[in-house]
């Protein structure tokens, strides 16, 4: 019945297996002579890079899925923000056809003048020249929140990348024994604790978030100069959105059970709440 259960056989007392992984290093390596328990290729060496090869293994995937999901989404998310920016940063130059109208309507009054003898100086100035402004306030919001959140956007992406450069140089490969390369990993290794990377990649999302939330603002505001009740129903379902989200990024530091955590929202909530 055990050889059903396990299909790689029956399991041998005092031997621990996962996935076809033999946990039992004295069967798997030799012992080492008397006195070379430290030597190049010792035991212990060899002990010492297996775990590490496992630890490492499901942390860099982990990283790596951070990553390759960022630069999908802001890939995406970029040409999205850039075919707003697009429309809209043509408010903020010059209406050569307001100016024109304004300027037209003036000589005809000019034209009027003259021909009723009236004084040229009772005749109103264009409001509109070459050189005025015909945006508004709400243009100039509207391009600078989408401008921000374009540059937040491919911000992410190129740390994106950067960050998997900084994991390709840390998986490289060592040349040398076994000890060689068990001192080189554990040396890389405390420097990736040192210099935070683990925190820098689970904080890039964050970056990204925020600049989905600027764009959302800025969406609300640009529909508010089209229709008022759609700016609502955007307006609403952007506050309800982020209301979800900060909901259930502090939930999980009052309820340890809760499976809506995010390692690095979650560590702040804990450091903002406690």
């Amino acid at each position: 019945m055990t050889d059903l259960l396990h299909p790689s056989g029956p399991i041998t007392p005092g031997l621990s297996q996962s996935g076809g992984r033999n946990y039992d290093y004295t069967k798997t390596y030799s012992p080492d002579k008397p006195g070379e328990g430290a030597k190049e290729n010792a035991r212990v060496w060899n002990v010492y890079l297996d775990e590490a090869e496992n630890y490492d293994m499901d942390m860099i995937q982990g990283f790596r899925n951070i990553i390759d999901g960022l630069l999908v989404f802001a890939a995406l998310f970029s040409a999205v923000v850039t075919t707003f920016v697009a429309q809209t940063s043509q408010a903020l130059q010059p209406d050569n056809s307001q100016i024109m109208v304004s300027l037209l309507i003036e000589t005809n009054q000019l034209l009027r003048a003259a021909g009723n003898q009236t004084s040229i100086n009772a005749v109103h100035t264009a409001s509109l020249g070459p050189e005025s402004q015909t945006y508004t306030s709400i243009d100039v919001w509207v391009n600078g929140l989408f401008f921000t959140s374009l540059a937040l956007s491919l911000s992410t992406a190129l740390l994106s990348v950067l960050a998997k450069q900084w994991i390709q140089a840390y998986t490289a490969i060592v040349p040398g024994g076994a000890k060689t390369r068990a001192v080189t990993r554990h040396f890389r290794f405390k420097g990736l604790e040192k210099w935070k990377l683990g925190d820098i990649i689970e904080s890039l999302p964050l970056i990204l978030h925020c600049s989905v939330a600027i764009f959302l603002i800025g969406l609300s505001l640009y529909i508010s100069q089209l229709s008022r009740p759609i700016c609502g129903v955007v307006a609403g379902i952007t506050a309800l959105t982020f209301l979800f989200y900060f909901g259930s990024s502090i939930i999980p530091a009052f309820d340890i059970a809760c499976p809506y955590r995010v390692p690095f929202m979650f560590s702040l909530a804990q450091l903002l709440i406690f």
